[in-house]
């Protein structure tokens, strides 16, 4: 019923309940085994009507450490981020606390909209 499923990195996929569900969406040993070994955050297995191929999404360093921040580290440096400087220059001093300080300074040089702009 999905012309598309894209499936993310699970080194646990060839394991016996975690193969059951992969086996049901139809996918055979070999692509399982492409799922365990893939790198989380960067690859990525497509299935569809047209071919399956495990891909990278290319993100680079600002999108990686953008929107691979899942781990409780990066949560907990993000709600300090936040306690201590607030939503309006998040995103620069995010950036700079994850070793970008070349793109957190770039991202100080434009304006930040008003909240009123926001709303």
């Amino acid at each position: 019923s999905c012309p598309q499923r894209i499936f993310l990195p699970n080194d646990r996929a060839v394991e016996p309940q975690a193969r059951t569900a992969y086996e049901r969406f139809g996918l055979s040993e070999r692509q399982i085994e492409l799922i365990a070994r893939a790198t989380p955050k960067r690859q990525y297995y497509l299935q569809s009507r047209r071919g399956n191929r495990l891909f990278e999404l290319g993100l680079g360093p600002i999108a990686l450490a953008l929107c691979g921040a899942s781990d409780p580290a990066t949560q907990t440096l993000i709600d300090r981020i936040l306690s201590e400087d607030g939503q309006g220059s998040f995103a620069s001093q995010f950036l700079i606390a994850r070793g970008l300080d070349w793109a957190g300074e770039l991202l100080k040089q434009f304006p930040q909209p008003d909240k009123e702009q926001l709303a």
